[in-house]
């Protein structure tokens, strides 16, 4: 095997940088490792008709998880942590009961900073698209299919006052070369505890894509927020989406609405509600209409309960 000077020094600067960690974050009093326990059951049956007329029930699983938090004091002022969730197929679908959700490690260095990784949240999801995703089924068109999560990643986070910068890379040789295959840096900042705004960019090197998003979510009061974002997917033909969301509670049942534009043409209007029975227990329903461009209108209705704990 060839080993070239380039390699030696990585090796090299890899070794002075552990040594030098070890050296700062010098041992904690013992302390024991809290762990917290969580998950759902979510369950709901479908009616969805497609572009022929055709309509499909459908009894089915509808993101049920269950997952794990681990955190200990590594040092004074820092705390590493780790998270793994999986989701779990109550319809016996697949080959496996189980499949990787989250699954990440990191290390929360106070005002240096939290850096992190494995599996984990897109970070231009966390800062744009989740201003708009309220409803129990269906909505979140203005993603534009952009990923959730992934593996192989490293997010790196910091805060100035506010506002709050993330970064986060993923390699995973997907291009062929060294070097990063996706890159993300987002911007979220909170105003008098009302008011979030988020900026987000995505580079998709090994797709070559770029997304560019801002979201905003405002809270009119304590029954009453709405939302918005928007999203550029440049690709050889840009295409840009807008959506807005608003939700009302009254006595515990919250009410939904939400209307995306897609510049492909199509339009989707999304109605939803809500109703906590217990602390643990939800019941929901959602209903969409889809005003497809170039064919037929589709629709689709589901009802369903989370239980959670």
């Amino acid at each position: 095997m060839k080993i070239t000077k380039k390699r030696v020094g990585l090796g090299v600067a890899i070794v002075v940088a552990l040594g030098i960690l070890g050296w700062v974050f010098k041992p904690a009093p013992a302390e024991a490792t809290e762990i917290d326990v969580y998950g759902s059951l979510n369950y709901m049956i479908s009616n969805n008709e497609d572009a022929n007329g055709n309509a499909t029930s459908k009894a089915e699983n509808n993101g049920s998880s269950i997952g794990v938090n681990f955190s200990e004091e590594l040092a004074e002022g820092v705390t590493g942590f780790a998270t793994i969730e999986v989701d779990v197929d109550t319809d016996d679908s697949g080959s496996s009961p189980f499949d990787s959700k989250l699954a990440y490690a990191g290390v929360d260095m106070g005002d240096a900073g939290t850096l992190s990784a494995g599996r984990q949240n897109s970070v231009f999801k966390n800062a744009v698209t989740s201003k708009t995703d309220i409803f129990p089924e269906y909505g979140g068109k203005a993603a534009q299919k952009l990923f959730s999560r992934d593996s192989h990643t490293v997010t790196y986070t910091n805060s100035v006052g506010p506002l709050s910068i993330d970064n986060m890379v993923k390699v995973d040789g997907s291009t062929g070369k060294s070097g990063v295959d996706v890159y993300e840096t987002a911007a979220t900042m909170s105003i008098n505890d009302s008011i979030d705004v988020g900026l987000g960019y995505s580079d998709d090197k090994v797709n070559d894509v770029q997304y560019y998003g801002a979201g905003v979510t405002v809270a009119l009061s304590d029954d009453t927020s709405v939302g918005y974002n928007y999203t550029t997917k440049d690709t050889a033909t840009d295409v840009k989406a807008n959506e807005i969301v608003a939700q009302h509670s009254i006595d515990g049942t919250t009410l939904q609405i939400g209307y995306a534009d897609v510049e492909d043409g199509n339009t989707y209007t999304t109605f939803g509600a809500k109703r906590e029975i217990t602390e643990s227990l939800e019941l929901y329903g959602a209903y969409e209409m889809a005003d497809n461009a170039g064919s037929t209108d589709t629709s689709g209705m589901s009802v369903g309960f989370k239980f959670k704990f």
